[in-house]
Formats: C-alpha cells, sequence, structure tokens
C-alpha cells in the first residue's frame, strides 16, 4: 500500500481572526534558557492548539508541526510524519535519506530510528521547533519510549512542543529535575478578565461589558471553549451561558446548533466523522455543491471550525464539536441511516486511495465486515509498506469483536507478530488458524495452497527463534520436498538483517547455537537445490555458514561461502548481509595476517554504505586490528568516529562496539572498568540467551580477572565458555583473543589442582584450541630460536617504539636496530613490522 501522506498533518491549522494574543503565555513560551521540552496540557477547548499556532507563526526559525490522530499509533506511520513535517519545516530531505528504515518490512528498533533522527538534527545548525499537536491519542508504550530517548538526547537547538488532554506517560519528574521543561497547564490558559474583555471586543459583540465579562468568566472558569461559546451565543442571540463546561454537548446543541440553517446541520452532520474536511469530498458526501462555502462561513461564525491549509482548502472541526455532533447523528438518524452514511463515506476514501483513513472509520463505527474486506484486499500492500503495527492494531479490534477475520489476514497478522517477537500472540494466532481448519477445512481449498505453505514456514522459523534448530530443518525440510508455491506471497519481501554486524546475532542465527558442521552440510546439500535458491535467505545459508566454517578455523571454505553470500548480496543489494560478510571477510584476512587486505575490505565497505550503525560495525573492526597491532591511539580515533547519542549502551547490534572498546579499556590497562563493561555485555547476552555473545564475555571477564589478580573468577568464567564452545564448536572466538594460550594453560593447571571443576569441557576441545592457538608457521620452540637482544627489541616494537626510540634505549644506532629487525622478522616467518607485532601478540610478548 503506497501511504497517502496528508499535507493537513504536517502544516500549522490556520490561526482564527478572533483569536487573540496572549503575550504572557508567549512569555512562557520564549523564556532562556530554552528547555528541551514544553508540555501544553488541558483537557479539551483550552486553545492549546491555538497558542502553539500563534506561537510557531511569529518565529523566524523553521517549524514543524504534526496534527495526531488515533492511526498514528503505528510507530512507522508516527514517525515517517515526523521526518516529513521536519524535512518540511527545514527545507532538508531528511525524509528521503532515513526512508531506508521504514524499507524493512517490519517496526525497526526503536533506537535506531531514534538515533537516526537525532544524527540528521545534529547537522542542522539553526534552531527548529517541533510541535505533536493532540499527543493524547498515542497509546503505544513503544512510542512514549521512543520520545522519551528523543528528549534524552535532543541537541540544544532542537525544541519539542507536546500538545495533550491527559497526562503524559513520559518521565517528566526527571526532567524537571534537570530543567529540561517547561510546562503550561490549565490555570496558565484560562482566559483572564482582561483577555475575556479583548476577545469580545475583538468579536465586535456590544454588550454591558463589566457584567457580561464577568459572568463568563465565573461560569467558564476561563475556559477558553465556554468563552467562545458564550460569545457566540450572545453575538447570535440565541440565549445565555448557563450551563458551560459540565454540559457542553446540551449548550452546543442548543445554544448554537439548532440556531443554524437546517442545509448547515444537515451539512455538519453528514460531515462529522471526517478527520479532515475536503471540500470535493464533502460535495460528494452530501450531494450539495457549496461545501466550500459551508465551510468557509462555519469558520467566520467561530464555530469550531478550523482552516488547516490556504493552499489545499481543507478544514477540520474542534474535536468538541465532532464528539458532539456524532451523537447527535445518532439521535437524529436510524441506526441504518446512520450506517449507510458510514459506508458512503469509507467507500469515498477508499475510492480516493486513503486506505488506511477508510479503514479505521469503518472500524470505528463498528462495520467489521466491510473492514476485514478492504484489509484483505490491501494486505499484500501493507506488508510491502511495512504498516505491520497498523495492521496489527487493527485485527486486534476485529478478534476482539470476536470477528471471523479471513484466514490470509490472520496468518500475515501472525507473521507481523513474528517479526516484533510477540512470541505469545504468534502462537494463539497459529492456533487458531488450526481450528479453524477443523471447523472449515480452508487448508483443503487450491486457492489457500500458497497459505499452507507460508504457514508451515512460519511454524519452522517460531522453532528457529526459539533456538529448536532441529525442529526448524525437519519442516523447512518438508516445505523444501514439496515445494515452494509461486502465488502473490512468493516474491514479498522480507528483511532478515537490519542492523547486526554478525549474522550469528539475526533471527536466522539460532541465538548462535549450532548443530555440527556435518549436520549442516546435509541440510545445505538439499537446501541449495531448491526453489529457494532463488531467494535472498540462500545469500543468508552461505554467511551463516561462512560464520562457523570460520569458528571452526577452516578459512579457505569461509572465504568461498563468503564469495557466494556476497553475490546475493550484491544480487538484492542487501547491506544486511553485505557488511557482516565483508566483516568476516576482513576477519579471514587477519587470521591468516593480511592485516592490510582486511583493512582494505572495511575500508570499501564504509564507502559503499551510508548508515551510522553499519559504519560504526566497520569501524570497530578497523580498530579491533589497530589494536592487535598495537595501534592504541589509531583504535581510539577510529572507534569514536561515529558519534552516537549514548555509546555505552548495547543496542543495534553495536555489542561489537562495546566489545572493542573493552578491549581498548584492556590495553590501556583499565581492568576494572574493561571488567564492568563485560560483564555488562555478557548481561545482555544472557538476557537475549545469545551463546557467542555470552562466550565473548566471558573471555574477555576471565582476561580482566586475571589481570585484577583474581584468579579463582577467572577460571570460573572460562571454564562457563569453554562448555558452551564445546558444545557449538566456537574455537577461533577463544584463539583470536591475545594471550588466550597462556589464560588457557593456567586454566589446566588450575583445574588439575582443583576438584571444583568436573570434566564438563572435553580434553580433545581443549586440544584442538592449543593447536590452533599457535601462529601459523612457528613451533613451540620458535621464540627460542630469538636472543636476548632480539627479544628486547621485540618488545620495544609491541610497545609502540619508533626505530629511534628503541636505539635510544639499548644504546644502538638506528641501523643495528634496523638489523636487529630483519633478524626477527625472518625467524617469526612475517615480512612487516605489523605481522610481527600482531605475531607477538599472539604469544603474549
Amino acid at each position: 500500500m503506497q501511504a497517502v501522506w496528508l499535507y493537513s498533518k504536517t502544516t500549522a491549522p490556520k490561526v482564527p481572526e478572533a483569536a487573540i494574543y496572549r503575550d504572557r503565555l508567549y512569555a512562557l513560551l520564549q523564556k532562556k534558557p530554552h528547555p528541551r521540552v514544553t508540555i501544553v496540557q488541558a483537557a479539551a477547548g483550552y486553545g492549546k492548539t491555538t497558542i502553539l499556532s500563534q506561537w510557531i507563526q511569529q518565529l523566524d526559525e523553521p517549524a514543524a508541526w504534526l496534527s495526531i490522530d488515533v492511526m498514528d499509533n503505528d510507530p512507522s506511520r508516527f514517525w515517517q510524519y515526523i521526518f516529513k513535517a521536519v524535512a518540511q519545516a527545514t527545507r532538508q530531505p531528511i525524509d528521503e535519506r532515513l526512508e531506508h528504515l521504514f524499507d524493512l518490512q517490519y517496526m525497526p528498533p526503536f533506537e535506531l530510528i531514534i538515533d537516526s533522527l537525532l544524527n540528521e538534527l545534529m547537522i542542522i545548525e539553526s534552531p527548529v521547533h517541533i510541535v505533536l499537536d493532540d499527543y493524547h491519542h498515542i497509546e503505544l508504550d513503544i512510542i512514549h519510549e521512543m520520545i522519551s530517548r528523543l528528549i534524552n538526547y535532543l541537541p540544544d537547538h532542537i525544541h519539542l512542543y507536546i500538545a495533550s488532554r491527559t497526562k503524559l506517560p513520559l518521565p517528566i519528574a526527571s526532567w524537571r529535575v534537570k530543567n529540561w521543561v517547561s510546562e503550561i497547564g490549565t490555570d496558565e490558559l484560562s482566559f483572564t478578565y482582561q483577555e475575556v474583555e479583548v476577545f469580545y471586543q475583538k468579536k465586535r459583540i456590544i454588550m454591558n461589558k463589566t457584567e457580561f465579562c464577568q459572568k463568563i468568566l465565573s461560569k467558564t472558569g476561563g475556559w477558553a471553549a465556554g468563552v467562545q461559546l458564550g460569545g457566540i451565543s450572545e453575538e447570535r442571540n440565541a440565549g445565555s451561558l448557563n450551563n458551560s463546561v459540565s454540559f457542553v454537548t446540551e449548550y452546543i446543541i442548543q445554544e448554537i446548533f439548532s440556531t443554524l440553517p437546517e442545509s448547515t446541520q444537515q451539512f455538519l452532520l453528514q460531515t462529522s466523522m471526517l478527520k479532515v474536511l475536503d471540500p470535493d469530498l464533502c460535495n460528494e458526501l452530501t450531494g450539495c455543491s457549496n461545501s466550500y462555502e459551508q465551510l468557509s462561513v462555519l469558520v467566520d461564525l467561530g464555530i469550531f471550525t478550523t482552516r488547516l491549509s490556504p493552499k489545499k482548502q481543507t478544514f477540520r472541526y474542534h474535536q468538541l464539536l465532532a464528539e458532539v455532533l456524532d451523537q447527535q447523528r445518532n439521535n437524529t438518524y436510524t441506526g441504518e441511516e446512520v450506517e449507510a452514511l458510514i459506508k458512503k463515506a469509507g467507500s469515498l476514501l477508499y475510492a480516493r486511495g486513503e486506505y488506511n483513513t477508510a479503514i479505521d472509520l469503518v472500524l470505528e463505527q463498528q462495520l467489521y465486515t466491510l473492514a476485514d474486506q478492504w484489509i484483505n484486499d490491501q494486505l499484500l500492500d501493507i506488508f510491502y509498506s511495512g504498516q505491520i503495527r497498523l495492521l496489527i492494531h487493527w485485527v486486534d479490534n476485529l478478534r476482539a469483536a470476536a470477528y471471523p477475520v479471513h484466514v490470509e489476514t490472520l496468518l500475515i497478522y501472525a507473521i507481523s507478530l513474528m517479526t516484533i517477537q510477540d512470541m505469545e500472540k504468534v502462537a494463539v494466532a497459529i492456533k487458531e488458524l488450526d481450528n479453524r481448519h477443523e471447523q472449515d477445512g480452508w487448508k483443503d481449498k487450491d486457492e489457500h495452497a500458497e497459505l499452507v505453505s507460508i504457514l508451515l514456514s512460519l511454524r519452522a522459523y517460531v522453532h528457529l527463534a526459539l533456538g529448536n534448530l532441529d525442529t526448524f530443518i525437519e519442516l523447512i525440510t518438508k516445505q523444501v520436498t514439496q515445494g515452494l508455491i509461486n502465488g502473490k506471497w512468493y516474491g514479498a519481501p522480507v528483511q532478515y538483517n537490519p542492523y547486526h554486524a554478525k549474522l550469528t546475532r539475526t533471527p536466522l542465527g539460532t541465538k548462535g547455537q549450532y548443530s555440527s558442521i556435518k549436520d549442516i552440510r546435509a541440510f545445505l546439500a538439499i537446501f541449495r537445490q531448491t526453489e529457494f535458491k532463488e531467494h535472498r535467505v540462500m545469500g543468508y545459508s552461505h554467511g551463516l555458514f561462512a560464520e562457523i566454517l570460520y569458528e571452526a578455523g577452516r578459512l579457505e571454505e569461509a572465504l568461498l561461502e563468503i564469495k557466494e553470500g556476497l553475490n546475493y548480496a550484491y544480487q538484492f543489494n542487501d547491506r544486511g548481509l553485505y557488511v557482516p560478510l565483508s566483516i568476516l571477510k576482513g576477519k579471514v584476512f587477519m587470521a591468516q595476517g593480511q592485516t592490510s587486505a582486511a583493512h582494505t575490505v572495511w575500508d570499501h565497505t564504509i564507502s559503499q554504505v551510508s548508515e551510522w550503525y553499519w559504519h560504526r560495525s566497520s569501524q570497530s573492526m578497523k580498530a579491533l586490528a589497530y589494536l592487535k597491532e598495537n595501534k592504541i591511539e589509531a583504535a581510539e580515533t577510529e572507534l569514536f568516529k561515529t558519534q552516537r547519542p549514548d555509546p555505552l549502551q548495547i543496542e543495534l547490534g553495536q555489542e561489537l562496539w562495546l566489545l572493542v572498546y573493552c578491549r581498548l579499556l584492556m590495553a590501556k590497562k583499565a581492568w576494572q572498568e574493561a571488567l564492568r563493561i563485560a560483564m555488562q555485555v555478557h548481561e545482555y547476552a544472557m538476557k537475549i540467551d545469545q551463546t557467542d555473545l555470552m562466550i565473548e564475555a566471558s573471555i574477555l571477564t576471565a582476561s580482566c580477572y586475571k589481570k585484577l589478580k583474581q584468579e579463582s573468577l577467572a577460571y570460573v568464567n572460562l571454564h562457563t565458555a569453554l562448555i558452551s564452545g564445546s558444545q557449538y564448536g566456537y574455537k577461533r572466538i577463544f584463539t583470536d583473543e591475545p594471550g588466550f594460550g597462556h589464560l588457557l594453560k593456567d586454566y589446566q593447571i588450575y583445574k588439575r589442582t582443583n576438584d571444583s571443576f568436573r570434566d564438563e569441557v572435553p580434553s580433545d576441545f581443549l586440544e584442538e584450541l592449543a593447536a590452533l592457538g599457535k601462529p601459523v608457521g612457528l613451533p613451540d620452540e620458535g621464540l627460542n630460536t630469538l636472543t636476548s637482544r632480539e627479544r628486547d627489541v621485540l618488545h620495544l616494537l609491541v610497545s609502540g617504539a619508533s626505530n629511534r626510540e628503541m636505539a635510544n634505549q639499548l644504546f644502538l644506532s638506528e641501523g643495528t636496530i634496523r638489523v636487529y629487525l630483519t633478524r626477527i622478522y625472518s625467524k617469526l616467518q612475517v615480512k612487516s613490522r605489523a605481522q610481527a607485532i600482531l605475531r607477538a601478540r599472539e604469544w603474549d610478548i
């Protein structure tokens, strides 16, 4: 579904001519220093929208506006509208630069969206004001969390305004302590006597000024809508304001609505369900031809109608009036007449391509059959456009009403739930699909063959996400044996990896809990001969297998898999496959001693992608390579090239960055701080049950404890890592770590002399680690071939000393140092200074 973006939602409503300018409120809005967020909270009719409209229209700085409605409870829709509003205000194509975030066919992680927006806002030099009007319509916790993160890291030159009828579910108390928030409430918004007087003077209402204004003020308590109602009543000689706030419905009907011409009353009743009033649409709905004139008169009369956009001539009823008109419509027309009117309005919107608005309208009016039909008709487009939260919301409403949703809609609903990891609701939806088959045998119908195949895939991937690899293989083998159904869903795009630097961390990675290479080869031999070979998932099979082969130390085989996987990455322009494979390719080169080749791969990767999180992952690998070369300053510079709001948070697949930062701290001998980081990552890994991440964090934790002279804790952590490593075939994750060989030897000595460790780690696995950890071509006695003076030179080389510094410290000439270095390179079987440092660090020299 191509989303229809309403210009009126991102345009501040035109300020009514009768509105007065309230300097005391402007003083609150312009106080210095400007707070990060201004909250305007009061009940309906207190003038929240008016005061903010007046404020931003007098600013000389860019101001973005978003009028929120109930459909904005879809995070994808909500943030795309914000991006468009900011782009419109700043004349910067922010929405275009960030549109890739919504090509994922599911809701991307909220940190990814917010941090990307923050990066864009930081680039803008001038102050920017962002207004979110009617925020009370937002009910999703995830949107509240995203807003909180936005405010927590908002640049100083960005100012956010939130208008709401209700108390905001945001951490306002903590913002008050930090002086981040300014609050305007009922007391501030209420009219003063002087403002009531000015308002009626501007309306040119003839009255006994003192008596009338005082009466209005006492009756309404300064409630802006009440003041306006009283003015309308007096101006039209329709009575006096006897009831204002408590009986607003009755008052509007008796004192305002009933005094209007019959044709205007009918117009109001027939159009009240529309969120945005387009005169052409109103003409079609009401059968008249003067809708623009009708709406303009209502604006001129001040009857709670706002002109939204002079350019497009669109209008909106104030929520107070719309709610009263809805009630009056139901009292005036029969149920059949109301249903016919709603159907007509919905059908007109649907025909105009405003599918979301049409579906939401008929759902709100409980026309479930029509809603189900339209949802199913647009299902493929809804999925393609990534509006799965909206789909979930709609289907939840239908199911809550016990309406039997179309099986295809229910199946895609289950897939959508799968993408946001709501596994409990996925299981319920799958069970309902099975129960529906028992009732009507839907699976046996020819037209549902593709749906049956998709359901089988869904079951398989549920087991994959839960780490049940054997069941996944069994189900997927069954599916590929049966063959894929080439229906309308056959080519539906799926984003398997939005941001992870390692494919093991994606849902396809079974949480890093792999079967044996032999079993995987057997499965792939079947899988790669099926129709899946035309799909991008085949590229991920090459990538995942390459990561497994790398861990086993089969580097050449891993390179072959990487090459095949990259072909798919190029074919499908899939950055989520391209970047992890490029990172792995560089790691293979590093393991082979080809440091320059590794840097070349990662530099090329950075040049080919634009997203900050992909840059950060590649830069992390470059920093890790520098650390292994003992170039600490270069590593630190590379690591902090890409700025983020909070670099120490584990999110967006950036645990890679955090673990490299841990190693940087270790290189600086900041063992306690490094230990804290390693333990933080391990806690996160346990929370998400990610095996390889737990192993890596445990190794670093063990190394830190060892340096802190807490040997028993070091060996306990290493023992835990070795158990998991031996179970799932992890090797290089251990041996890639400089100094691991010595740590392993000390662990084995401790294990032999300590009864607390059971024989949970196979001895042959430990022998394989010891053998794999030896530098290629350098036997155990290789170090013994170095003379004492050559060892001194090598130690200084590893410390980062230049030839001149080595010569000064050893009281030798630079020429002699060069001779020593040549001999050292020969004995270590390396060709360069960097390779010598890398080799020495592998031996913990």
